[in-house]
């Protein structure tokens, strides 16, 4: 599911082929959120964790032109139609919403259950997959 981290992809494999309920294995969307977050960097040169990952998504998706020192994931190119803007503030919204909602409540809360019942962590992992597939497939634009 998530391109990078092998430990995602395993536990993906073991809950989905488990006949039982039970938790996901540890770590697995945050694994895939870190493969996300960290993929950006390894493309663009900027420094990791040197911005939330609210404000790295939200200027690495937007869709003014890129500055010096601050690049642009391009998912299509910018031919100023509906669709661009549409897909590039899909992609900013997407990206907080799976840091906000799923990334960051099971990293820094405590008091919640530690992993979610299988089914949960599949679609967490699937929603982490399609934001990491948009970082690795998109086009810098510097």
């Amino acid at each position: 599911m998530c391109p990078a981290p092998a430990r995602a992809g395993r536990a993906a494999a073991q809950i989905a082929s488990s006949p039982t309920r039970h938790t996901a294995p540890t770590a697995s969307a945050p694994t895939c959120a870190a493969a996300a977050s960290h993929t950006i960097p390894e493309k663009t040169d900027q420094q990791p964790n040197a911005v939330s990952e609210t404000n790295l998504f939200k200027n690495i998706f937007s869709q003014d032109p890129p500055k010096p020192g601050q690049p642009r994931l391009r998912l299509m190119a910018n031919d100023g139609s509906d669709t661009f803007r549409s897909l590039h503030r899909g992609a900013m919204s997407f990206a907080e919403g799976c840091y906000a909602g799923i990334r960051n409540p099971s990293s820094h809360e405590d008091g919640l259950p530690e992993l979610p019942e299988h089914h949960q962590a599949l679609e967490q992992l699937a929603a982490f997959s399609v934001l990491a597939h948009w970082v690795a497939s998109a086009a810098v634009e510097s």
